[in-house]
């Protein structure tokens, strides 16, 4: 239209309407283009969904150009800690047993922790046939995760003590695990003497298809029932990617599950807000005599109980996440 317009009105005079009107084809062209680059006038398809956006990118770490890959294993704790920086663990024993990152008793947002294989002779956790721990350590630097990795040696010998030395600095509220093939049951040894409420945190276990097969019937109900969710098993097509590709999947994976867990921790504090038989804290408080009338309610099967058993069930269906539970 507005190129019909120049043509018609070239090599004349405009009138005051021709102007008028070539004023309002200009507007509405502006118009269109503005509200392409700030609208959403294009297809659905071609659009990002509300998901995309609020989905937290993964960060890929900085290589140099001149940098050698470290894809040998890691010998002992005190090479680690040099060379990436962290921290021997705990603080000042005679024997440490692990590597922490500098922010590993500030950071309360995430932690990853890294369970490596071997012996004296070395020790990494491999994917794709490629020691890993590095490359890890890197990618969780990136992503802001605080991290730490443990000797072998010392989880062997001696599992819950050697655990929870360390694992108790920590005050992240989402702990992710990567486990080393073969060190399934060493990882299991440890969290056995642990309380339900404090290895509710790891969210995330990751472990090779080879250790699926175990049996973890022989583990406390607690936690039998909280590793068949937390366990991932890493697919074996990651074994044919470049290490660096394996390294973007697995924390993508831990994002996803990261934010299905917060979705339902969400769901599950908004479901306080419509309690009826349970005081509110800001919001409302029971009388007293009502309050002493259901001091002999059964605990278990009481409005609160039946609030969290609900969204607990939910956690072991992550993969539906259209379903959001609400309250009886």
């Amino acid at each position: 239209v507005l190129a019909s317009i120049f043509v018609v009105t070239a090599g004349r005079r405009l009138s005051h309407q021709d102007k008028k009107l070539q004023s309002l084809v200009l507007l509405t062209s502006m118009l269109r283009c503005l509200s392409q680059i700030c609208g959403s006038t294009g297809d659905a398809a071609e659009q990002p969904n509300e998901k995309q956006l609020q989905r937290q990118p993964v960060v890929k770490p900085l290589f140099r150009l001149d940098e050698i890959e470290e894809s040998t294993a890691v010998q002992t704790l005190q090479s680690i800690a040099s060379s990436q920086g962290l921290d021997l663990a705990p603080p000042g024993a005679e024997q440490p047993v692990a590597a922490v990152s500098k922010d590993f008793q500030r950071n309360a947002s995430r932690v990853l922790i890294l369970v490596p294989a071997g012996d004296a002779s070395g020790w990494a956790i491999e994917m794709g046939g490629k020691a890993a721990a590095i490359p890890l350590l890197r990618w969780a630097e990136a992503n802001n995760y605080a991290v730490a990795i443990f000797s072998p040696q010392a989880l062997k010998s001696q599992p819950s003590q050697t655990w929870e030395r360390v694992v108790k600095g920590s005050p992240s509220r989402c702990a992710s695990v990567v486990v080393a093939a073969s060190m399934l049951c060493h990882f299991q040894a440890a969290l056995e003497p642990v309380h339900p409420l404090l290895f509710g945190r790891f969210r995330t276990v990751c472990i090779h298809a080879a250790d699926s097969i175990q049996d973890v019937k022989v583990l406390p109900a607690d936690l039998r029932q909280h590793m068949e969710v937390a366990t991932v098993v890493m697919p074996p097509a990651w074994d044919q990617l470049d290490i660096q590709v394996s390294c973007q999947s697995l924390f993508e994976l831990l994002r996803d599950r990261e934010e299905a867990w917060s979705k339902l921790e969400v769901a599950k504090y908004s479901g306080f807000q419509g309690l009826k038989e349970n005081d509110m804290p800001g919001l409302k408080r029971m009388a007293v005599d009502q309050r002493v009338k259901r001091l002999d309610r059964d605990r278990n099967d009481d409005e609160l109980a039946r609030l969290l058993k609900k969204h607990e069930q939910a956690r072991h269906q992550q993969n539906d996440e259209e379903e959001e539970p609400g309250i009886d």
